[in-house]
């Protein structure tokens, strides 16, 4: 600690004495203590993005600072100080966003915690280019309408260009400590739209939606683009009973959908410790390509999980579409898919060409139940679809090894 302290001193020092006599050639850095006024260093956080060079770095010291930020240029965020305390933003009362980013050019926000009471902890709007690095975002007292704890959404129609988003080794809590109706219907990380997004080693615990949502345009086209990686899912209570991780069009349809792209989803662990009935399925996946490989789905949906009418069916891992879009087109391999009710797989009807489904661990040496021939996680069909190629299967599990081949009956 009193390393971290003399570290702040020093960075203190620093923009009294030495950061003023930049000021003709701009602030490449600028510090920012609610203790120091003056002399190159800002109280505010937003006075100090204010006060950086386009492409600058904000340097925060710990405290809670009760503002909402914009961050309309390109920068880094950071905080500093270490084990002397957080840099907690926390806004009073319930604004549309704590910290708002519009800047094209890229925003890296570095080891902040967001709490916020509104719709959005951090919100991306428009063809943003931004990454967040181990921060902690949490909702506290969420709206019981919709809320996001981080979401980018992006027309490129409208906008002009694609968004960017990464989020890495982050921590973020909806706060949800009472699955009961009613109760906050917030998801933990959106890509919507025209979004080039990787979304790994993240911690994602108790949101009243999906954990991780991944939408088309609204409109049926443009491309969205999303990996999500080795992160740690538990507690995601959907509101409208879909899944911890959502891939789908946009609702309600438009006429004549061609919105495409590629959403991989690889290494997670997905739970529900709880036991709650609210997760109807583990991966919900309709309409865009990719992999779903070397996920451990463990125990998620249970016996009392019930279908949402016109949208899923209960399953571990829904593959397909009830709403009329194209079908998916992942392939399903690596997984363990463990202690699931009703389905380990299940396939809506538009999907007639197979799914590659092999070396999966359903729990059993004997393979899945339902369309196979072994008494683990079952593979459901539901009518007019093709049945997978779930052989071979892995006859222990395998989401953590590095086979690239399976043997099975």
């Amino acid at each position: 600690m009193a390393t971290d302290l003399r570290r702040i001193l020093l960075m203190t020092l620093t923009a009294i004495f030495v950061w003023p006599t930049l000021a003709l050639a701009g602030r490449p850095a600028v510090l920012v203590n609610p203790h120091v006024h003056g002399n190159g260093t800002a109280t505010t956080i937003q006075e100090g993005i204010e006060m950086v060079d386009r492409g600058g770095k904000v340097m925060v010291v710990p405290g809670t600072y009760e503002e909402t930020l914009v961050i309309d240029k390109g920068l880094t965020l950071e905080a500093v100080g270490g084990e002397s305390g957080e840099v907690i933003v926390a806004p009073p009362g319930a604004p549309n966003a704590a910290i708002l980013v519009t800047a094209e050019a890229g925003v890296t926000i570095h080891g902040l915690a967001v709490n916020f009471g509104g719709a959005h902890g951090i919100l991306g709007a428009g063809a943003v280019d931004l990454t967040i690095e181990q921060a902690v975002v949490t909702a506290v007292n969420p709206p019981l309408g919709m809320s996001w704890l981080i979401q980018v959404m992006n027309d490129a129609s409208a906008s002009g260009g694609r968004a960017k988003l990464a989020v890495h080794e982050s921590f973020l809590d909806g706060a949800l400590h009472n699955p009961a109706f009613p109760f906050p219907q917030s998801y933990g990380i959106s890509a919507e739209g025209d979004v080039d997004a990787v979304l790994g080693q993240n911690v994602i615990r108790r949101t009243g939606a999906a954990c991780v949502r991944v939408l088309a345009r609204p409109d049926g086209r443009g491309e969205t683009n999303v990996d999500i990686t080795g992160s740690d899912l538990d507690e995601c209570y959907p509101f409208a009973r879909v899944a911890a991780i959502i891939v789908s069009p946009s609702t309600p349809l438009a006429p004549g959908l061609t919105g495409n792209g590629t959403v991989n989803i690889v290494g997670n662990t997905i739970r529900n410790t709880t036991e709650s009935c609210r997760t109807t399925n583990a991966i919900h996946y309709e309409l865009f390509t990719g992999r779903i490989e070397r996920n451990r789905i463990l125990g998620v949906v249970q016996e009392c999980a019930t279908p949402l009418a016109g949208r899923t069916l209960p399953a571990a891992i829904w593959v397909g579409s009830l709403r009329g879009a194209p079908p998916a087109s992942p392939v399903v391999r690596f997984n363990d898919i463990v202690g699931n009710a009703h389905a380990g797989l299940r396939v809506a009807p538009n999907m007639t060409a197979p799914v590659n489904a092999t070396c999966n661990w359903w729990g059993s040496a004997s393979g899945p139940s339902g369309a196979g021939p072994g008494t683990g996680d079952a593979v459901v069909l539901e009518p007019g679809a093709a049945t997978p190629d779930f052989t071979p299967w892995a006859s222990a599990p395998i989401a953590e090894m590095d086979e690239t081949t399976c043997t099975g009956n």
